[in-house]
């Protein structure tokens, strides 16, 4: 059984790192084609809630390419949340530190959208978190979710090998279809993308 490093003092020690070496705009966590891909599915005049946002660097460009995106992004990393927080300070996004594991029901409004990226892989069981996302989503709305496809990318931070199976029986009894696109290497190792209308 792995250990779980996935705590807050973990990812504020790798994101200081990662901030500090200059590597968010273009770094590691800058999922190109696959951001590209969510702004693209993003309709104008929404509530936007990207669950671990981590740097920030989706909600950004959600905010600054989708008319009049107003965005929240949540994390448990206070470091994260606190850089976020200054450095978009002139854009139409919110950050709020909370443990998404727990806190999701925290959250008071209702969403338009909600993005889960990069974050399955990191969770042992994240039924519930899933559930808390969608209880935030409004009837209709937008639900993506993003992951290594069969976690190719060999990391201690991944607890579980996702498959597109496996996400559809996790995404299904809240639609009565999932989409899925796939990202072929050389950009990453494979990787997908689920999306759906909630109820729909």
């Amino acid at each position: 059984m792995s250990v779980d490093l996935n705590t807050p003092g973990y990812w504020d020690g790798v994101y200081r790192r990662e901030w500090e070496a200059g590597g968010i705009d273009g770094g590691p966590r800058d999922y190109g084609p696959i951001h590209e891909a969510i702004v693209q599915l993003v309709p104008p005049d929404v509530r936007v809630l990207d669950v671990a946002c981590g740097h920030g660097l989706l909600c950004r460009k959600i905010a600054t390419r989708v008319a009049g995106a107003r965005v929240v992004g949540v994390d448990f990393s206070a470091y994260a949340i606190d850089r976020n927080t200054v450095r978009d300070r002139e854009l139409a996004v919110e950050y709020v530190l909370l443990d998404v594991r727990t806190e999701l029901p925290l959250l008071p409004a209702e969403f338009d959208v909600v993005t889960m990226c990069e974050i399955l892989e990191h969770m042992s069981g994240p039924g519930r978190v899933v559930a808390d996302a969608m209880s935030l989503l409004r009837d209709g709305g937008l639900f993506v979710l993003t992951c290594p496809h069969d976690d190719e990318v060999l990391d201690p931070e991944h607890l579980r090998l996702w498959g597109h199976d496996d996400v559809f029986h996790l995404l299904e009894p809240y639609a009565g279809s999932v989409t899925f696109v796939h990202f072929p290497p050389p950009y990453f190792s494979p990787w997908l993308m689920a999306y759906l209308r909630k109820g729909a």
